[in-house]
């Protein structure tokens, strides 16, 4: 039987296409023993802490979802679990979100002041249900429970922080 070099380039496309779907983040090991798992999606019931980042509308990119499981830290930590990489800015390092995975770019947010609405700035939102809310509190000093949702947005330059949810529901799950 001879398989042609088409069939196999089709097998191949496929098979990363799959791998896509249900890839996960590497783990890493906790101080217990335990690994921290990430998901490329939401949490289910009992699964862990989800992570929900929309670069804003004017990005051009995907909004990511991510399930991390087995995590105690902060909201700040979260983001690095996650394998996203967050900057802060030059007046609070690991206090106040300017960059996420390089967005936006060294050149149209420097991160050397705390952003303003006029330059676009990221806003922290958490759910314990399935509606968000404003965090009232900064990613370093919140600490997400199992079943717990974080959500980021890159607001836009002229909308209003607290008014602009991530455009993805946050799917929170309980947990036991």
């Amino acid at each position: 039987m001879k398989i042609s070099l088409r069939t196999v380039l089709i097998a191949l496309v496929v098979l990363v296409a799959a791998g896509g779907v249900i890839s996960t983040v590497p783990s890493e090991q906790k101080s217990d023993g335990t690994q921290t798992e990430v998901l490329q999606r939401q949490c289910s019931e009992g699964e862990g802490v989800s992570l929900v980042v929309d670069f804003g509308t004017s990005s051009g990119k995907n909004i990511d979802e991510f399930c991390v499981k087995n995590f105690e830290a902060s909201g700040w930590d979260l983001l690095s679990a996650a394998g996203l990489n967050a900057q802060g800015t030059s007046e609070y390092p690991t206090g106040f979100v300017c960059r996420l995975n390089n967005w936006p770019s060294e050149a149209d947010q420097p991160c050397t002041k705390t952003p303003t609405n006029v330059q676009g700035t990221w806003a922290y939102f958490n759910s314990k249900s399935n509606a968000w809310q404003f965090s009232g509190q900064g990613a370093s000093s919140r600490k997400p429970a199992c079943g717990e949702v974080d959500g980021w947005r890159f607001v836009e330059p002229g909308e209003v922080a607290s008014q602009s949810e991530p455009r993805v529901n946050p799917a929170a799950a309980a947990c036991k």
